[in-house]
């Protein structure tokens, strides 16, 4: 299996690290010899606490930026919203770092051979290996799902001195040591923000331990063993002191190899759910050198492979049993002013964060994302009211650790949204298709159904045809030139609100008819979806992006909003053909104009081609992505480092394979021609389904299909298709020349 990462230097900046994680925790691991500093987070540590940020004069002026908007009078009504709609404050805060461990070595320089820096994805360890001055050491890095904490183990061939502090540079507050074997940090991450406690625990085969001011130092040991854990105060835990020292002594008490064998057995449970190959194995190269060489003109498969497993790697690291979701550069964080504040930025970055996550078989991995958003359903209800004057609850283009629902920033290009709640509301319903589970679906994703239709059956107004616009709104980061020659953003019905709210209300529907329930917003919401604004496809073949036909100010833009109904929307597909081949069109001009020009960009383009069923396309698509957008430890780069990307690239790999957004499953729908033979093995589909399958020579071999529930299934495959009628529980094996096949017309 392709699964390892591994690279022959340190790494001479943080982003150049290997990313480990139990999503609670996580570490960067740099690598250096003499002196090794561990980056570390925890995944609750947000500078400054929770703000009612709405603006008082947001409700009454409304009504009067939609009449400018109508009107045509974009640059005043755009001036107007910036003052009457934006929060205050604008901005939220960052996502900090939990501080760094830092490693000093004595009689530790010299001549360094045969360095390796490496990540096993399939057992989530990562080691430094070398040779100093002719004899080998070794440090092996992994992080404890069971008593969270990041567990560190020194060995080498002559005894080791070491020197161990943590710090949070510039912001720390108190440190010290609490006995002869551990060492403390502790403080508070702003006004009103958490509070926390990070501490540190030693202990040697050989030599001695102490503590000295605030480090803790191993002299002349065969072997040190470090623990590390980190709790705070949110949520209203006031005992996380000592919770972090219980982590502490649960993991001293277990033992450093007890506590391996079983951190390798809670990561294989998840990781191994899913295999995957394309029959080409991986060189043992630097995975640098893989990069160069795929740049020269190299083959693509085994980085393609890896990418795959990367990505799933990276979501059950940073996603997995914990209380928060994935932000923009996944668990993983290392500066105080971190770009974009590493928060979940809701215009589509947290959404593909978590796009692989079902059919994967990384449900668990979903979890944190619902528990957000049921938060931030409750917090969006004030929202709603304070700057729409409706009921629900409304979200915009940011949130943070508080669940944060107002209007984020003061850019004229994407800060007034409303479309963030309801496109996190999906997920929720997505979950539903996927597991079949009616529990969930009454119990949680209902509620958040219902309260994001809610805000929009009172939010939408209407146009003089009777349709229904959403506004003011944007199209994704994206301005236009209006009819009467003004530069703006501000909008009203941007294709891609319509088609957001199509997904939103005809989910809320299925989930009723599903779960027996008839209430009176039902008849609402029917009432709505049948009046908003049509997908609409302009003279020259193209997929409109705004209500209005305008000019777009920068055609090669990164954001792509409008085929947001091409993918992660059903409203695109094969059986709309004149909405499909405008959406080729579409996606053609954008990228003839530079688009695609970042990582996560380069990715949904790649799931875009894998819904349009061009293979080659699709292929090409994740090359340029490994080719211009992936470092050398395989992180993604907007730039800088953003996460999304490589969650966006492992969910384009499934959709060129195998594809159920369709009342019907497509078996290879975008295969490319490179890809001669392959297997992909326990992938989830959309119904309630988990399917095994392989192919050779371009074509399938066998596949097999296993259901969560008895009914009737189609599946298609290169031209032919075939009917059945399964069983719980019972697979069945599909072949080429299955009985019952028949051609496609």
């Amino acid at each position: 299996m392709c699964e390892r990462i591994w690279l022959d230097m340190p790494a001479k900046k943080w982003d150049n690290g290997l990313p480990i994680g139990n999503g609670r925790l996580g570490a960067m691991v740099l690598g250096a010899v003499e002196e090794e500093i561990l980056a570390l987070n925890e995944e609750t540590m947000w500078y400054g606490g929770p703000l009612q940020r709405e603006n008082p004069d947001a409700a009454v002026h409304i009504a009067q930026i939609r009449d400018l908007l109508q009107k045509g009078a974009v640059e005043e009504a755009a001036f107007l919203a910036k003052t009457a709609l934006t929060s205050t404050p604008k901005y939220l805060s960052p996502y900090l770092p939990a501080g760094d461990l830092r490693l000093c070595f004595s009689g530790h320089s010299g001549e360094v051979r045969d360095y390796r820096r490496e990540l096993s994805l399939s057992k989530a360890l990562a080691k430094v290996s070398y040779t100093l001055n002719g004899f080998a050491y070794e440090r092996a890095y992994f992080v404890s799902r069971a008593w969270n904490v990041v567990a560190v183990r020194l060995t080498g061939e002559r005894p080791l001195t070491v020197a161990v502090n943590l710090n949070r540079r510039p912001y720390e507050e108190r440190s010290g040591k609490l006995d002869g074997r551990t060492v403390f940090l502790e403080g508070q991450c702003g006004a009103e923000g958490v509070r926390y406690f990070g501490a540190a625990r030693m202990a040697c085969e050989g030599g001695t331990v102490e503590t000295m001011g605030d480090y803790l130092v191993a002299r002349q040991a065969q072997a040190v063993t470090l623990y590390v854990s980190f709790a705070t105060d949110f949520g209203g835990r006031t005992d996380y002191r000592a919770h972090c020292l219980g982590c502490l002594d649960g993991a001293s008490t277990t033992g450093y190899e007890a506590l391996l064998k079983r951190h390798l057995r809670d990561h294989t449970e998840l990781y191994n759910r899913v295999s995957f190959s394309l029959g080409v194995p991986l060189p043992d190269a630097p995975t640098s050198q893989l990069l160069s060489r795929l740049r020269e003109g190299g083959d693509a498969r085994a980085l393609s492979t890896l990418l795959f497993h990367f990505g799933r790697y990276l979501l059950i690291a940073s996603s997995s049993y914990c209380q928060l979701p994935a932000t923009l550069q996944g668990l993983w964080n290392g500066s105080y002013t971190p770009a974009w504040e590493s928060k979940y930025t809701i215009n589509i970055n947290t959404e593909m964060n978590y796009w692989p996550a079902e059919p994967c078989a990384l449900p668990e991995c979903h979890l944190p994302l619902f528990d957000l958003v049921e938060r931030m359903a409750e917090r969006g209800e004030h929202t709603a009211r304070a700057v729409y004057g409706c009921g629900g609850f409304v979200a915009h283009h940011n949130t943070n650790l508080w669940a944060d629902t107002a209007i984020e920033g003061i850019l004229d290009t994407s800060p007034i949204w409303p479309m963030g709640g309801a496109w996190l509301s999906l997920h929720l319903y997505e979950h539903f298709l996927y597991t079949q589970d009616e529990e969930f679906l009454r119990e949680r994703a209902l509620p958040v159904l219902r309260k994001a239709v809610t805000f929009f059956t009172e939010y939408l107004t209407p146009a003089a045809d009777g349709t229904l616009l959403s506004g003011p709104s944007v199209s994704p980061e994206n301005r236009y030139i209006s009819r009467t020659g003004q530069r703006g953003a501000l909008c009203m019905a941007p294709t891609m609100d319509s088609q957001i709210l199509r997904e939103l209300f005809s989910g809320y529907l299925a989930a009723c008819r599903r779960l027996d329930v008839e209430e009176a917003l039902c008849a609402r919401v029917r009432e709505a979806l049948a009046k908003l604004p049509e997908t609409v496809i302009a003279g020259d073949g193209r997929i409109r992006e705004w209500h209005e036909d305008v000019q777009e100010v920068e055609p090669g833009h990164r954001h792509i909003s409008h085929l947001f109904g091409l993918h992660p929307g059903t409203q695109i597909t094969k059986e709309t053909p004149e909405l499909f081949e405008a959406a080729k069109k579409t996606l053609s001009y954008r990228l003839a104009h530079g688009g695609g020009h970042t990582g996560w960009s380069r990715a949904w383009i790649l799931c875009m081609y894998a819904r349009l069923c061009e293979g080659k396309e699709a292929e090409d698509h994740l090359r340029a992505l490994l080719e211009r957008s992936i470092q050398d430890n395989l992180l993604d780069v907007h730039p800088p480092f953003q996460i999304d990307g490589n969650f966006g690239a492992a969910a384009g790999i499934v959709e060129m394979l195998v594809q159920s957004h369709n009342p019907y499953i497509e078996l290879l729908p975008a295969l490319p021609p490179s890809w001669t033979e392959g297997k992909l093995t326990g992938i989830r589909l959309r119904g309630g389904f988990q399917m095994d399958f392989s192919w050779k020579g371009g074509v399938l071999e066998e596949a097999t299909l296993t259901a969560l529930k008895d009914g009737p299934m189609e599946v298609r495959c290169q031209g032919w298709r075939v009917r059945l009628e399964l069983q719980k529980g019972r697979p069945v094996r599909l072949t080429p020349d299955m009985p019952g096949r028949e051609r496609l017309a």
